[in-house]
């Protein structure tokens, strides 16, 4: 059998990635093993150690894979209409994700890392999500807040207070899964529409 066309490397490093995921999901993180993936994957030991020196440097990888995956799917949504059109379409996008990536869904929302190197890869990607949602709070006009913050400030508080109900929520989906999708999303959309509604006065009036 002649060998197949000579891959780049990132071309494996998707490999190893793809490879890893069904390994990590079969054997759990501290069950499954280097040599493992590499097989998986059709390479040599040594050759998945060029890519990633580490058993958590591989997870974190294929962690930021799934976080890039998630984003990703925020990128044709709309960026104007009302906020509460703007939340609701980034809730239903981020549930409509986790219905079709299971693997994704677990990694991201219902394990919680404990190592070094995957901790900082899980806060990194946090911090992009809540960057996305200041992003939606920047283009309210105005906030009726009683705090005497700096506007900037404000945006990236509510953000996270938004980011910490949405992430709770998926985390609880996790273990009921007999909720349908669409109720999660307009659970999710009522509790921060609701708690936050009130805030956007301003723009309503």
């Amino acid at each position: 059998m002649s060998p197949g066309p000579r891959l780049s490397r990132d071309e494996r490093r998707e490999r190893i990635l793809s490879a890893a995921a069904r390994v990590f999901a079969a054997s759990g993180y501290d069950a499954a093993g280097m040599r493992e993936v590499a097989t998986a994957a059709g390479i040599s030991t040594p050759v998945l150690y060029d890519h990633f020196p580490s058993k958590a440097r591989l997870y974190a990888g294929l962690l930021e894979s799934e976080v890039d995956s998630l984003l990703a799917g925020w990128e044709g949504l709309p960026t104007s209409g009302s906020v509460e059109e703007l939340l609701r379409s980034r809730v239903a996008a981020i549930f409509a994700w986790m219905e079709t990536n299971e693997r994704g869904w677990r990694m991201i929302f219902a394990e919680t890392p404990s190592d070094p190197a995957v901790a900082e890869t899980h806060r990194r990607g946090q911090a992009r999500a809540t960057g996305q949602l200041t992003e939606v709070f920047a283009r309210v006009p105005g906030l009726a807040l009683t705090a005497d913050l700096p506007r900037e400030r404000a945006n990236e508080a509510l953000a996270e207070a938004a980011k910490s109900a949405l992430n709770a929520i998926a985390t609880w989906w996790w273990s009921n899964r007999d909720i349908p999708r669409e109720q999660v999303v307009a659970l999710t959309a009522d509790l921060l529409w609701r708690g936050l509604g009130a805030l956007f006065q301003e723009e309503n009036e």
